[in-house]
């Protein structure tokens, strides 16, 4: 009966032990909680912009004119005029750095009778993406054994929570080799930062 009330005993005191370290640390010298730690992802991803203009046709600026007086060989009056009439299609492609352009013209009767732009437009757009990491709450739970080679002199299941300016207390429940019950309290501290 005796050694039941010693172990009650030394439970109350290492209960008492704890509550007067805890009281003391959470109290009067309150110190900074550290910044939060803000990690930044930059992506940058090119914007492709498509776009067709409507047909549209040019206005002539000037004409010169050629006089030619007599020719040498047979002229075919009707090949001149199917290919006076006939619609020729022409298209350009220039390819600029980030600007693909195409002209497309149709030509008849010696003039532009059509004419129409396509461009692809490529630019880049800057992503910034915030990740902020607070200081959180933490509550971690496993098991702890004691002792040397011969003998384990304690195992049990621990607990440790960690608050936010990064002090961490320690408790465990557990029985040494002789099935008594033991109560284990621990405190941390971070080092640098």
């Amino acid at each position: 009966m005796k050694t039941y009330f010693k172990n009650i005993q030394s439970v109350i005191i290492v209960g008492l032990i704890l509550v007067i370290l805890l009281l003391r640390n959470c109290s009067g010298n309150i110190s900074k909680p550290q910044p939060p730690e803000i990690v930044r992802d930059t992506t940058i991803e090119y914007v492709t912009i498509e776009k067709t203009t409507p047909v549209y046709v040019p206005k002539v600026k000037y004409i010169t004119k050629v006089d030619i007086d007599t020719f040498q060989a047979p002229i075919d009056t009707n090949a001149i005029l199917s290919d006076y009439f006939a619609e020729k299609y022409y298209d350009d492609e220039q390819n600029l750095d980030s600007l693909d352009l195409v002209i497309l013209d149709t030509i008849s009767q010696n003039s532009i009778v059509g004419r129409q732009i396509k461009y692809t437009l490529k630019y880049p757009t800057k992503t910034i993406k915030e990740t902020i990491y607070l200081n959180k709450r933490e509550l971690y739970v496993g098991f702890g054994m004691a002792g040397n080679v011969d003998q384990i002199n304690y195992f049990g299941g621990e607990a440790v929570y960690r608050n936010k300016k990064r002090q961490a207390f320690g408790l465990g429940v557990g029985v040494n080799q002789d099935l008594v019950p033991i109560i284990s309290a621990r405190m941390y501290w971070k080092l640098g930062k």
